[in-house]
């Protein structure tokens, strides 16, 4: 298990004067990579084996958004590893230990020269990452009430209004270009920035508190993606296509 201390800042703020989610992901993507850093297997590793972690999928549930100036705690920790997948869980807390914001995802270990995925993550990796038990099994340890068990989804997003050509409760805001603002060190859309689109088209006051996103393809620069945006009965859903229509990025906000 891994963690640092912060303290919101101001630019991390939505609105509402309190952490945004872009800024909640960004916290767990430094967490990571400061982990990695730590213990040797950063980017300095990754490089020399042409390789690189990308995530394929997040749930992140927010039971408090910290304010302006809060001190919190930012945790991580790997908790599981089959082949190329590896699993790991998020929690940011009070200093005094209130739970905030919690979330589990899986990240791809990649050939970045080829594309494609590596058979299995090295043992140094795995040996530097170590392995813990999930979060959704331990939430008495971190006074998470047992009833947000109930609360993890299951399965994909569901975004069959495509295929059925439902234009019910749908919009198609403007196009966005991806420009070097948007990239990482991989030279591709950031896992932060493809939210940021995806909430920039959402309506300005919407707050989530269960979010979902699957990461299909990469975006490059130059890269033209065209937004769909659906309501639904408990949020929306927001799908990043290509000119193509290859789907990029499929998000779900649960009010």
């Amino acid at each position: 298990m891994y963690s640092f201390t912060s303290r919101v800042r101001y630019s991390e703020l939505a609105s509402d004067k309190k952490l945004s989610l872009v800024s909640i992901i960004n916290y767990f993507q430094d967490c990571c990579t400061f982990e990695a850093e730590d213990t040797d297997v950063g980017l300095k590793w990754l490089n020399q084996h042409r390789t690189a972690w990308m995530l394929t999928n997040w749930q992140i549930h927010i039971l408090r958004r910290p304010e302006y100036c809060e001190e919190i705690e930012i945790i991580t920790w790997a908790s599981g590893f089959k082949f190329f997948i590896g699993k790991r869980s998020f929690l940011i807390r009070t200093i005094g230990g209130e739970p905030l914001v919690y979330a589990l995802s899986d990240w791809a270990y990649v050939n970045v020269d080829e594309g494609r995925p590596e058979k299995n993550v090295p043992d140094k990796e795995i040996e530097a990452y170590g392995l813990d038990t999930p979060i959704e099994k331990r939430f008495s340890e971190f006074g998470i009430s047992e009833t947000e068990a109930d609360q993890i989804l299951k399965g994909k997003i569901d975004i069959g209004f495509l295929e059925k050509g439902d234009s019910n409760d749908i919009s198609r805001p403007r196009s966005i270009i991806v420009s070097g603002e948007h990239l990482d060190t991989n030279q591709h859309v950031n896992n932060a920035q493809y939210v940021n689109f995806a909430t920039s088209i959402l309506p300005a006051d919407y707050r989530t508190n269960i979010f979902r996103a699957e990461y299909k393809m990469q975006s490059k620069l130059g890269d033209k993606l065209y937004p769909i945006l659906k309501a639904t009965d408990n949020g929306y859903i927001v799908v990043l296509n290509d000119e193509n229509e290859n789907v990029k990025l499929i998000c779900e906000f649960i009010s």
